[in-house]
């Protein structure tokens, strides 16, 4: 009997490991590479949906819900490489710093979040939003997409591409730059009252033991948010720098306020 009992301990044993092993090798994220593109085009990548870490959000507000976008900026954070993965000594990010970017969606039923779409060309580089919308497995790719939410993993603030990635949608053939929530082929998302709702962009930065969540509109209305009082706070307005050749790394935008003090 003690015989059998070490041998059912021990399957019992290894089965755990197993089931670990086969968790810790469980994907977390797609590279622009494996992706699809809408029309063929390369900039057009399409993401798959839901990521399964985001539980979805139930609700009958048209507006972006904070009880998606939160966890989806915390949820980045535990992505590998994304926070506090900068050479302290140089400032400059290290081999495995990684930038991710979602897309914030709504099906018929409920608000998702994208599977996070990894950097390709080096680590410490940006990440390609999912510019050709999303392909839910529930209700295909005909979905509004209402903005993107990235990571910075150097603790920096927002950068002046931040402030010009919107939503992309095709018009009278041609692919633009919209500022409200959209589908891939040009249906604009609308409210109870017919208005059109307004596209965001979102970032996570800081460090573990501070993080830092912002949000923003196309006008350059820049908030943080407030994780005490659950709130999101103005911070300033914001407008893309000129470039520099004398900063060839980027110039910092032109806000109203610091973004961080």
């Amino acid at each position: 009997m003690r015989f059998l009992r070490r041998q059912l301990w021990w399957v019992v044993a290894c089965m755990g490991i197993a089931c670990a092993s086969a968790s810790a090798g469980a994907r977390r994220f797609y590279v622009a590479s494996e992706l699809p593109r809408n029309d063929g085009i390369q900039s057009l990548t399409v993401a798959p949906g839901p990521w399964p870490e985001i539980p979805a959000v139930l609700t009958h507000e048209m507006s972006v819900p904070d009880d998606l976008v939160i966890p989806t900026l915390q949820a980045l954070f535990e992505l590998p490489g994304a926070i506090d993965s900068c050479d302290a000594s140089t400032g400059r990010p290290r081999p495995e710093a990684s930038e991710y970017c979602v897309a914030i969606y709504r099906t018929p039923s409920d608000w998702r979040v994208s599977w996070p779409v990894r950097n390709t060309v080096k680590s410490g580089g940006s990440c390609q939003p999912p510019f050709g919308g999303v392909d839910d497995a529930d209700y295909g790719n005909d979905l509004p997409v209402f903005g993107y939410a990235h990571n910075h993993p150097c603790a920096s603030d927002l950068s002046n591409q931040d402030l010009t990635t919107w939503p992309l949608a095709k018009s009278e053939g041609a692919w633009v730059v919209v500022a409200y929530g959209t589908t891939p082929g040009g249906r604009l998302a609308r409210d109870e009252r017919g208005q059109v709702i307004p596209a965001w962009g979102w970032l996570a930065t800081g460090h573990r033991n501070d993080p830092r969540f912002y949000k923003w509109n196309q006008e350059g209305a820049v908030f943080r948010w407030d994780v005490t009082k659950k709130r999101w706070n103005f911070q300033a307005r914001c407008k893309p720098s000129p470039p520099s050749m004398l900063r060839p790394e980027g110039v910092p935008p032109d806000c109203s306020a610091a973004l961080h003090p």
